[in-house]
């Protein structure tokens, strides 16, 4: 009994270790967008503000501001890489999940060896090709150019849950007169719906966060995406962090909203994903 209840008290020591990890660094973000300029930075520091002021966030959506234009650029960019990597990937992953082809596990091997690459590897062969086809500084750019390292993903996450659908269900409905692109679309497809909607949620996340391809292929400021429009606050001579907090803090809401909405259903995906090699 003993042992029962020591076992449970460092399991809880190590989760708050954990959260005090994971979270102290959005808390100190929280804090400083809440603290007047006087504040931010005295010595001691302190986390909670003496006087709570929400004039960052005020001054971030105030008039000049590019904010709310980063946002809409931001969420179409990602929005238009999330439908086409699922249209892409939806059929990609039902091949490798149900059809027989010669070198089946070796591309699909090979697209999981693509995950493999660092970003700064080939940015610039996609930079040339974005420059050659006059793609540079326009939303194309970014979603073609997230397609690279977000379809493997795409793929890898699908096949799982396709894998899980047993394959008598469409021998059923081809059966009853289904022809096998009907049986995919009628039966398969609304099965596999959570696994879509976990995918699409990760692609989402991958690409409303990216900074380093949103930094090299635009260069209008009216196109900037969040991450890189946040820079904004950021001057040759001084930092406003109180603003540069607030806008951080605001690009991560969508992504907390999001992510208690499909937490279930991307946990799920990933460990069918992980497990259904």
């Amino acid at each position: 009994m003993k042992t029962h209840w020591s076992g449970h008290v460092i399991t809880a020591i190590q989760v708050l270790l954990l959260l005090v990890f994971v979270l102290f660094p959005f808390s100190v973000m929280l804090s400083v967008s809440l603290k007047a300029p006087d504040e931010q930075f005295t010595s001691p520091p302190y986390l909670i503000p003496k006087r709570p002021t929400g004039d960052n966030y005020l001054h971030v959506f105030g008039r000049g501001s590019m904010f709310v234009r980063y946002f809409i650029n931001s969420f179409t960019v990602a929005l238009g890489t999330t439908v086409v990597v699922i249209f892409v990937a939806l059929f990609s992953s039902y091949g490798y999940a149900r059809l027989q082809f010669p070198g089946k596990k070796f591309f699909f091997n090979l697209l999981l060896l693509s995950q493999l690459f660092p970003l700064a590897a080939i940015i610039v062969p996609l930079y040339r090709i974005m420059g050659q086809a006059g793609l540079i500084d326009t939303f194309a750019s970014l979603i073609i150019g997230y397609l690279a390292f977000s379809v493997p993903v795409g793929v890898w996450l699908l096949r799982g849950f396709f894998v899980g659908i047993p394959k008598e269900l469409e021998e059923a409905a081809q059966i009853d007169g289904c022809s096998q692109l009907q049986a995919f679309w009628k039966i398969v497809v609304p099965l596999v719906r959570p696994g879509i909607g976990a995918t699409a949620a990760y692609i989402l996340f991958l690409t409303w966060q990216e900074f380093m391809f949103a930094l090299t292929f635009i260069t209008s400021q009216d196109k900037r995406t969040l991450p890189v429009g946040i820079f904004d606050f950021v001057g040759q001579y001084e930092t406003n962090w109180g603003n540069l907090m607030a806008a951080s803090v605001l690009i991560c809401i969508p992504v907390f909203i999001l992510f208690l909405f499909v937490q279930k259903q991307l946990v799920g995906g990933l460990t069918q994903g992980a497990v259904k090699g």
